[in-house]
């Protein structure tokens, strides 16, 4: 049974009510994703500056501009957008994927191949996942044999954390340093309630790495007050709303919404597609 985690709210600055009006950040994504949906990458980039202007770290404003630069075809934009998502959470497919293509490009083969790897690693049915390694690839007829990092992914993702712990405990031990494999060690541990050690990695992996959403979200859960206190900030700056952590494990998330002030400059953006007004 999935651990749910509490949320804490973003407070809003005092602004001029004639100048400025509010909006929910879940529903200005809704219209990101809306134009994105829309094959209108265009309009959903500039709708996600209006949000990172306020988060900039935002993570799931990040993965929207990844998508959207995926669609304009702006590949060094898509490199580093990935760079940034990649601090965050490492086992990114969508970053390591829009970072392969633009290595890719630059006649980086070696290094695409690497990349591409990565991105099979954390999703491998995706299809322009397959492709790129396959492309680069010398082997393409080994190349998409599922490796242990994909049954470990694949375990993660369908809630099978006892499995999940165990295979990525077992790589853990050859590959040291791939922080991935810790963080979703961590994750499956405290997804399956072995407390104590879940908490020892999230601890661990705050103190090295500051900005590991996912290491900080199970340090809130499982610590004291000083450890939930030291992680409010990182949530509050890369998913206040829990969106990003919902979609990636489905974990419950509770709490009120975050709220946003945006100039009314900003809010003659957010027409529907259908072209109605938003903002009533």
């Amino acid at each position: 049974m999935s651990l749910a985690y509490e949320r804490v709210n973003v407070f809003p600055p005092q602004v001029n009510p004639m100048s400025e009006t509010t909006i929910e950040l879940a529903q200005l994504s809704q219209q990101i994703e809306a134009r994105l949906q829309a094959g209108k990458p265009e309009e959903a980039a500039a709708l996600a500056r209006v949000v990172l202007v306020r988060l900039p770290r935002h993570l799931p404003t990040y993965q929207r501009l990844l998508r959207a630069t995926w669609l304009m075809k702006r590949t060094q934009e898509g490199e580093d957008w990935a760079r940034r998502l990649l601090q965050a959470d490492p086992g990114s497919s969508l970053a390591w994927r829009s970072l392969a293509y633009a290595v890719e490009l630059k006649g980086m083969r070696n290094s695409a191949r690497a990349m591409w790897k990565r991105a099979f690693e954390a999703d491998p049915y995706h299809p322009d996942i397959r492709n790129g390694l396959s492309r680069t690839s010398l082997q393409r007829v080994h190349a998409l044999v599922l490796n242990t990092a994909c049954l470990a992914s694949l375990y993660l993702r369908g809630g099978r954390w006892a499995h999940a712990a165990n295979t990525y405990w077992g790589l853990m031990q050859v590959e040291q340093r791939r922080i991935d494999f810790q963080l979703h060690c961590a994750v499956a541990l405290w997804q399956q309630n072995a407390r104590t050690e879940a908490y020892r990695l999230a601890r661990q992996l705050t103190q090295r790495h500051p900005h590991l959403l996912l290491a900080w979200i199970v340090l809130s859960s499982l610590g004291d007050v000083d450890d939930r206190a030291l992680a409010r900030n990182p949530i509050l700056s890369m998913d206040p709303d829990g969106e990003y952590v919902r979609g990636w494990l489905g974990i419950p998330f509770t709490g009120a919404p975050t709220q946003l002030q945006i100039t009314l400059k900003e809010s003659a953006l957010l027409q529907s597609v259908d072209g109605n007004t938003v903002l009533q």
